[in-house]
């Protein structure tokens, strides 16, 4: 019975050890930039998921704020204006949403990709048809968003 006890020991510490060999990673990159034209400050967020090194899911958040007074006088004009730009939608795995704030003249994208179910043509209409069958890596992608000028970081 003890030499069961013992076997049953050493099986149960193998499939641990195996099990956790077996889990996937996930990690998500979130970067960052801020700009600051006349009359506006424009805030970019971009957040991508990885399972296993390999891009799942992206949201990009575009927050452009009005500092201008002119410019606020128009912002009726102003939010038509981006509103032809950006159509809401949701579907195929893309979600667009858009945020108005006006009292604080602030306008907001979010763009919400899940990669895994959207399909080519729901990507190409947003011009990211470079994340079908992407491969690159968390780090490649950290790289050319810095080289871009936003600051990131990885969780």
């Amino acid at each position: 019975m003890k030499k069961f006890s013992m076997m049953f020991l050493g099986l149960a510490f193998v499939v641990l050890l195996t099990g956790c060999g077996n889990q996937q990673t996930e990690k998500t990159l979130t970067c960052t930039s801020t700009e600051k034209e006349t009359g506006m400050n424009m805030e970019q967020t971009i957040s991508m998921k990885f399972k296993n090194d390999k891009l799942n899911h992206m949201k990009v958040d575009v927050n452009t704020k009005i500092t201008d007074d002119d410019i606020k006088k128009n912002w009726e004009e102003f939010t038509k204006s981006m509103d032809s730009q950006n159509e809401e939608t949701d579907q195929d795995g893309v979600s667009l949403k858009i945020t108005k704030d006006d009292k604080k003249y602030e306008y907001k994208v979010t763009l919400d990709i899940d990669i895994e179910k959207a399909s080519k043509e729901a990507l190409e209409n947003y011009g990211f048809e470079d994340l079908v069958n992407d491969t690159s890596t968390l780090e490649e992608n950290k790289k050319i968003a810095e080289d871009d000028g936003f600051t990131c970081s990885v969780e």
